[in-house]
């Protein structure tokens, strides 16, 4: 049991700190840097935002080097350490920077992305590989997107707060002690006993190809990849919001708390769930309202809300909560699924293999987002994004999904 409450610590601080949690204090004031300084249009943002996500497009990499290279004794705690000190580095060198530029920024953070992804890798492969030896394996996602959840209802009013009547540099400041706070928590309550041992190179790589090269295996990644790969609407959203609907700095970030508040929400409920419903109905349902949701964004489009600007606060402020709570559900019943299909011994390896196929998609669907808001406008775009959400159902039939 005391076991058991350590594991539940360790993964529910990691990822409260991580760069989904706490450490995205800064992403809306990255926008708006963005947006306004720099002057980047729509596209160009989607553009950049694909980039930046490059570390977590290449997880299998960070996968392979932790389940294959142990350093100082360990193939997880000394990986989580440096990979936090190499983040915090990254934010200290953006806030002694006093003249911005796109070229920097899409390099430093860049570099974050290889950072945060490689110690998101080692977190997912102890998750695993603990979670599957005390059959705790939903138990574990739930705390740790619960914990998500939690940060970013502190980040994102203290985000539109920050972006408000903060300078950039103060704000990337503060971000420094996020991955620094993680590496105490690693050094503090993990022991290197727990780890699972490491595996030679010929016996890793004959447990790779059996795991990896199955038609069942590639069928799941190719679900998952059209599952992220539908076209982006974030970054045109956000400057409709922004420029069109009068959103201002600290309502964005009210908005990305309540969003969080329903994540949790999620978070609480999936653990429930999975205990009454079949996954494969879980999986069906969370595609199915992925899909129809992506095209309530039209309401916003139209003339009566662009001309009552006070009702589309409302509808999206109700929309955050809604929203995000199934959003969660559906992105755990998601990412559960690909644990389900990775063996604890490649934990690192198999799981990041699976999640970057996710991660890849994403990049794609930022990139597609961009480039055809600027070919065909934002509502067309939207629909284009909910139909291509709906069409991978066809897959669902053939999945082999664990209850």
């Amino acid at each position: 049991m005391l076991q058991r409450f350590k594991y539940l610590i360790i993964f529910a601080l990691v990822y409260f700190f991580s760069p989904n949690g706490l450490s995205s204090l800064p992403n809306l004031t990255l926008n708006f840097l963005l947006k306004e300084t720099l002057k980047l249009t729509a596209t160009q943002l989607a553009y950049f935002s694909a980039i930046t996500i490059l570390g977590w497009a290449i997880k299998p990499l960070w996968g392979l080097i932790s389940d294959l290279l142990p350093i100082f004794g360990s193939k997880r705690k000394s990986y989580l350490v440096l990979t936090s000190l190499l983040a915090a580095f990254c934010w200290f060198g953006l806030s002694l920077t006093q003249n911005y530029s796109v070229w920097l920024l899409l390099m430093i953070l860049t570099i974050s992305s290889f950072a945060y992804a490689f110690q998101d890798v080692v977190t997912d492969a102890l998750m695993i590989e603990i979670g599957k030896k005390e059959k705790k394996l939903t138990e574990f996602q739930s705390i740790q997107w619960l914990a998500v959840s939690i940060a970013q209802i502190i980040t994102g009013f203290a985000g539109g707060l920050a972006a408000e009547n903060l300078r950039a540099q103060t704000t990337f400041g503060i971000a420094i002690f996020f991955p620094l706070i993680i590496a105490l928590i690693v050094l503090i309550l993990l022991r290197k006993t727990e780890e699972e041992p490491v595996l030679r190179f010929k016996e890793f790589k004959e447990n790779f190809k059996s795991a990896v090269l199955t038609k069942e295996f590639l069928l799941v990644n190719l679900f998952l990849f059209l599952w992220r790969f539908s076209p982006s609407i974030g970054a045109p959203m956000f400057y409709y919001q922004v420029d069109v609907l009068k959103f201002s700095k600290i309502f964005l970030g009210t908005l990305s708390s309540l969003s969080a508040i329903g994540s949790a929400l999620g978070a609480i409920s999936f653990n429930y769930l999975t205990k009454y419903i079949k996954f494969k109905k879980l999986l069906f349902w969370s595609v199915l309202l992925g899909g129809v949701f992506t095209f309530w964004s039209l309401i916003y489009l139209t003339d009566f809300i662009k001309n009552n600007l006070y009702l589309a606060k409302i509808l999206a402020i109700i929309d955050s909560l809604i929203f995000s709570t199934l959003g969660m559900i559906f992105f755990l019943t998601m990412l559960t699924f690909a644990a389900q299909k990775t063996d604890p011994k490649l934990a690192g390896s198999v799981f990041a293999f699976v999640t970057s196929v996710m991660n890849v998609g994403l990049m794609a669907s930022e990139a597609l987002g961009g480039w055809l808001f600027a070919k065909i406008g934002l509502a067309p775009l939207i629909i284009v994004s909910g139909i291509t959400s709906l069409a991978i159902l066809i897959f669902i039939p053939f999945l082999k999904v664990e209850d």
